[in-house]
């Protein structure tokens, strides 16, 4: 029995190395090298990359942005007076903001003020579907769900295939130290390269309106804020004109209407000059960093572009003025017609 388990020595030790160390040592979505991010031309599970690293590091932030990846032009470090740090991921939901929330809290991470970017993901999105999706699985927070999550990364066919991306296809956006410094990854002079010409909206068939549901965490998460004395600053992201639209057609009035009762907002979509220029789109979904200047301007510093908010871009909406803002900025408004025929 002896000489048996001698001779299945190597081979055992063999399927360890192929089964843990090659894909552990490859890590293609960065999950087993939180605090020393690769930059292997895959991009990276941010959301649980982000969360591990705000919650080994308690302190080093005191306020958080949350939202999809169209808020990762929004540079949070320019907020003065905090230490706000960029959680944009791919597809974040509000439920997943939630949860970050309270595994952040729970381990001792004490915010003073919680943005939410919010649009067509929000509601349209259905968080079950990135359960078993590598680049968006949520952050475990059981140790069952640790246990599983690992266990996906863990295989060495993926790891393997994954060198190919590495080696041979070009770099889209680079990751590296500023993940953890600041979170955002669209900087500064980044180029679109779009055909504006065959510009469609951008949306895919794995939408399936859930407003309800949505409404529902994001009233858990201000309740949560208030429980434990956050500031909370919603916004919707100003989506492109062709999306905007098409985020109309499916729900998004419902949604805003929805939203005003839960919670006050700030609006900057709709159909406005920042939406129908697309210079200031790197495609149909995600804005460019000078955008997200200006939303921070009006959100923090008040400065309030004349022509931009009464074309609804900056306006503060309330439960109070709820439907007048609907009638006037979402139900076809008049003034602003123009602008959408522009772009077709």
């Amino acid at each position: 029995m002896k000489r048996f388990l001698i001779k299945l020595l190597p081979f055992v030790l063999w399927i360890f190395l192929l089964m843990v160390v090659v894909p552990v040592a490859i890590d293609p979505y960065n999950v087993f090298h939180v605090e020393n991010i690769r930059d292997n031309g895959i991009e990276p599970n941010k959301n649980f990359l982000k969360t591990e690293y705000v919650i080994r590091h308690p302190d080093r932030f005191d306020a958080f942005l949350f939202g999809s990846s169209r808020v990762s032009s929004i540079h949070s470090d320019r907020i003065e007076g905090y230490r706000c740090y960029n959680m944009t991921y791919s597809e974040g939901v509000p439920k997943e903001h939630l949860e970050n929330l309270q595994v952040m809290l729970e381990h001792g991470v004490r915010p003073k003020m919680v943005l939410v970017g919010v649009d067509s993901i929000s509601y349209m999105i259905d968080p079950a579907i990135h359960e078993d999706n590598r680049l968006r699985c949520p952050y475990p927070m059981t140790r069952e769900e640790k246990k599983e999550f690992y266990l996906q990364y863990l295989e060495p066919i993926m790891a393997v295939e994954s060198l190919k991306t590495t080696y041979f296809e070009p770099r889209v956006v680079a990751y590296d130290q500023k993940i953890y410094d600041v979170g955002w990854t669209l900087d500064y002079g980044v180029e679109s390269h779009t055909d504006w010409s065959k510009a469609e909206a951008d949306w895919t068939v794995q939408y399936a309106n859930r407003t309800p549901q949505a409404l529902e965490e994001i009233r858990q998460l201000k309740e949560l804020c208030d429980a434990n004395s956050i500031e909370l600053v919603i916004f919707t992201n100003p989506m492109h004109a062709l999306t905007y639209e098409k985020a109309v057609e499916n729900g998004y009035r419902d949604f805003l209407s929805g939203l005003a009762q839960v919670t006050d907002f700030y609006n900057f979509s709709g159909i406005n000059d920042i939406t129908t220029n697309n210079d200031n789109y790197l495609e149909t979904s995600h804005y460019m960093p000078q955008v997200g200047d200006r939303m921070l301007d009006v959100m923090f510093k008040g400065q309030v572009d004349e022509r931009l908010l009464a074309q609804g871009f900056g306006y503060r909406v309330t439960c109070g003025n709820c439907e007048e803002f609907l009638r006037k900025y979402v139900d076809g408004a008049g003034q602003n017609g123009d602008l959408a025929m522009n772009l077709h």
